[in-house]
């Protein structure tokens, strides 16, 4: 029997599943996030083999392989494969960004790309015997375009300037007076900045509810936020000759269909862009599972899908 270990490693949280190669799950544990880019090298480390070691004793036998979709490794490079090594013995180990894993969770071991729309915005191109190329992503204070913590803040800016007199009047004010639990004016800023990306990525909720009830401005921030998202699938075009998948992954595109279909019709016709299938981590559980030499069927899928499910809800 083989056994391989799956990692989704996002800034929010870390999620590490031991499974067999029937699709069996051994073990599951979510732990705490890291994402170099913002916490450092060496501590986003510390939390990786503090998660390991809730997972990997549970191993019946040798590990054949280890996969790990890991937020922020495109900027950083791999932190993670020479200190695991050290402390695991795994057969084979590789570590890329996570975006590999939203393709693979849904397409398969296949070229395509892995487009992120959560708290932050990036596209991943996979072809096989290439490198992975990044396209977006640069960070919040470069370029997260129509990413939820972009959404939240433009509501946040337009509901300030409104307050101000700057633009005429707009339900962000009253939509976000709720969310916030106070009325929008200087005295939140402290209240945001302590937040920080994902508190005012939550706020994108009112752009949503806005657009909804006809607000102008709320309409104004979804098209300029679709039309962004859409950019990075026109940037991935060149690379393919012919048809193209685009798998959409994260919170915004989960939770606001409209969203994900405005993305979609501003999309080059030649590329099918579809919402995610299955968890991110099932995708690294694919690549690791393609390491190992363990053939993916359905059977396989269904397990290990349907097991994950029950772990989760509990």
């Amino acid at each position: 029997m083989k056994y391989c270990i799956a990692i989704d490693g996002g800034g929010s949280k870390t999620e590490i599943v031991l499974f067999d190669e029937t699709g069996h799950i051994l073990r599951r544990h979510v732990g705490q996030g890291g994402n170099p880019t913002d916490i450092g090298a060496e501590e986003a480390r510390r939390r990786m083999h503090a998660c390991m070691m809730e997972v990997f004793p549970a191993a019946p036998g040798e590990i054949a392989a280890l996969y790990g979709g890991a937020a922020g490794v495109f900027p950083n490079g791999d932190v993670y494969s020479a200190s695991l090594q050290q402390a695991f013995p795994v057969r084979a180990i590789r570590i890329e960004d996570d975006g590999c894993s939203l393709i693979s969770g849904t397409l398969g071991h296949q070229d395509g790309c892995g487009m992120v729309c959560g708290t932050g915005s990036s596209l991943f191109v996979r072809i096989e015997g290439q490198p992975l190329r990044h396209i977006g992503g640069k960070g919040y204070l470069i370029d997260t375009g129509g990413s939820g913590f972009e959404l939240g803040r433009d509501a946040l800016c337009m509901a300030m300037r409104a307050v101000d007199g700057r633009c005429q009047g707009t339900i962000l004010t009253e939509l976000l007076a709720d969310m916030l639990g106070e009325p929008v004016c200087d005295a939140v800023i402290p209240k945001v900045h302590r937040g920080g990306r994902p508190y005012i990525a939550t706020l994108a909720a009112a752009v949503f509810a806005g657009r909804k009830a006809g607000d102008w401005a709320c309409e104004e921030i979804f098209d300029r936020g679709a039309s962004l998202m859409a950019d990075l699938v026109w940037a991935a075009e060149p690379y393919f000759e012919g048809p193209f998948s685009v798998v959409m992954g994260g919170g915004i595109v989960a939770n606001f269909p409209e969203y994900a279909q405005a993305i979609r019709e501003k999309a080059p016709a030649r590329a099918r862009v579809l919402l995610q299938t299955a968890p991110p981590v099932y995708g690294a559980a694919v690549e690791a599972m393609w390491d190992a030499g363990i053939p993916v069927t359905e059977a396989v899928r269904t397990r290990f899908l349907k097991e994950y499910a029950q772990a989760a809800a509990l």
